[in-house]
Formats: C-alpha cells, sequence, structure tokens
C-alpha cells in the first residue's frame, strides 16, 4: 500500500460547533473558510478567520467553537503526514508564548492550492513529494515551519495514533500494532506506560475522532457506533459526550442536512490518488 503524504479534510457546520479534546495526531494546518474559529490555547482565546492559518503540532488536543457566518461555517484541515528536510527540523524551536498562527500570503494559498490539488493533477511521485517540500519552503521562509514540526521527536503515542488514524475502524490487536513497531507486545505496553498512556486509551481517543468524521458523512450514531467498534449505542454515546462535551445527537444538529459536501483526499507516495473519507471535524 502506498504511503500517505498528506491528507485534506473538508468541514461544514450551520450551527455553533463547541468541541472540546479534539486530538491532532499529526501536524496539521487549518484555514477557515467562511466563519470564525475560536480557540482556546494556553489560557488564550484565539480568532481565526479566511486570513489565518491555524498551525497545530502532533500530540495536541484542542477545545474550541466554530461559529458560522450568514448560516455556513467551512474549514479546510490539511494533514501532513510526510516529514520536512531533517536539517530545517532542527532550526525549529517551538516558542511556547507564539501563537500558533500565520498570516496567509499569495505564495502560501498558491502553494497550499498545489499541495492539494496534485492527486487530482496525476502527478509521479517524485514531482508529489518535491511539491510538498516547496510547500515546507514557503512555511519555512513565513516562520510557520517550527509551529507545525518543532524540532522534538514524535512520542510513540504519537506514532501509535498517526498509525491507527489511517484506518480506524480496523479490529487493531495489542500484539498486531507491536509488530507494526517492531517490539513485543509487552515493550509495547511498558513503553506507552512511561509515557502516561496506554494502547486502549489511544485507540479510543482516534476511533471517538474517527466517529465525529463519520458523523459528518451522514451515518446514524448507531452505524457510527459500530464502526468504530462499539456494540453498546448508550455507551458509545457516554464515550462521546465525556470526551467531546455533547452527544452525538447534539453534534449531529450543528452540521448541515446535506452531508455529501464534506470529503477528504489522501494523497499517496507512488501514484496520485483520491480517497473519500470524512475528516476531523477541524
Amino acid at each position: 500500500m502506498s504511503t500517505p503524504l498528506l491528507q485534506l479534510n473538508h468541514y461544514f457546520g450551520i450551527r455553533q460547533q463547541p468541541l472540546r479534546r479534539v486530538l491532532i495526531y499529526a501536524p496539521t494546518l487549518i484555514w477557515v473558510q467562511q466563519g470564525r474559529k475560536q480557540l482556546w490555547w494556553r489560557e488564550q482565546r484565539l480568532s481565526f478567520d479566511k486570513e489565518s492559518w491555524l498551525l497545530i503540532p502532533a500530540g495536541h488536543r484542542l477545545t474550541f467553537v466554530n461559529q458560522p457566518e450568514q448560516g455556513t461555517f467551512r474549514s479546510q484541515a490539511l494533514t501532513l503526514l510526510a516529514p520536512p528536510p531533517a536539517e530545517w527540523l532542527t532550526e525549529s524551536a517551538l516558542d511556547l508564548l507564539k501563537p500558533p498562527a500565520i498570516r496567509v500570503n499569495p505564495a502560501l494559498a498558491f502553494c497550499f492550492d498545489l499541495v492539494t490539488t496534485m492527486a487530482q493533477r496525476q502527478l509521479c511521485e517524485t514531482a508529489q513529494t518535491q511539491l510538498l517540500q516547496g510547500f515546507y519552503g514557503e512555511l519555512r521562509e513565513a516562520g510557520g515551519l517550527g509551529l507545525l514540526f518543532p524540532a522534538t521527536t514524535m512520542t510513540l503515542g504519537e506514532r501509535l495514533a498517526r498509525y491507527l488514524s489511517v484506518e480506524p475502524g480496523l479490529d487493531h490487536r495489542l500484539e498486531t500494532v507491536a509488530t507494526h513497531f517492531a517490539m513485543s507486545r509487552a515493550s509495547l505496553v511498558r513503553k506507552l506506560a512511561a509515557e502516561g498512556r496506554s494502547f486502549r486509551q489511544v485507540l479510543t481517543q482516534v476511533r471517538l475522532g474517527h466517529a465525529l468524521t463519520l458523523l459528518q458523512q451522514g451515518l446514524t450514531p448507531l452505524q457510527t457506533a459500530l464502526a468504530c467498534g462499539y456494540d453498546s449505542p448508550g455507551r458509545f454515546a457516554a464515550r462521546f459526550k465525556e470526551e467531546f462535551g455533547l452527544t452525538p445527537h447534539q453534534y449531529l444538529r450543528t452540521c448541515p442536512s446535506s452531508l455529501s459536501l464534506t470529503a477528504t483526499t489522501k494523497v499517496k507516495i507512488g501514484r496520485a490518488s483520491c480517497r473519500e473519507r470524512v475528516s476531523s471535524p477541524v
């Protein structure tokens, strides 16, 4: 199977969407197209519209409210699954006091359009990879690359979340996943515990994030629960509310009735291909 380079998510709302603790499993750029995103970040309240990008590194949880304008909220979330050059990462010291935002300029917007449409353009593997590196170059010039890729080593929990997020609905077993990371079951459990996590916790977080995307796609809460590995819709609804602060039915009431608008494009190395899947609501 080809390795994904990036994932582009389109997201919509018709009412205020207050969500909390939404896991960002990989570096993600969020561009609000219509409306505003009110974000709580390190005891600050930040506001994002079409003039600025929100840049979030892997492993963060977001608490925010999506606010429609003229009855509609629209955003795009670009999740970056391939790293920039290693020498650029060593320059990326994360300033904890700096807001996770940059202003959109014409060069950044042009590169964004290129990398998010290269699958449809049927470009070869080399061209796709080089275009993405060019986008990283513009982000570096604008001072945004370090916000997405701080010079820190990705934790095992973050790597695990990224791996599980590719196919969150599969029956992931601890033994099988441990083999993917070239370690024993016991080693995976021990190393996750050292980070204050467990395999079940990470899997649950990824699946609940996936549940948000399935609800955006138009699945019912029951269908979503089953697709995310829950036999009990009641237990699923309870975990969903515990995680995000509202029930699946409450969340659905904030979404447009025409859910066919929402889709995800995955750009993969080796062949230009599009894959339709709904995104996390960011």
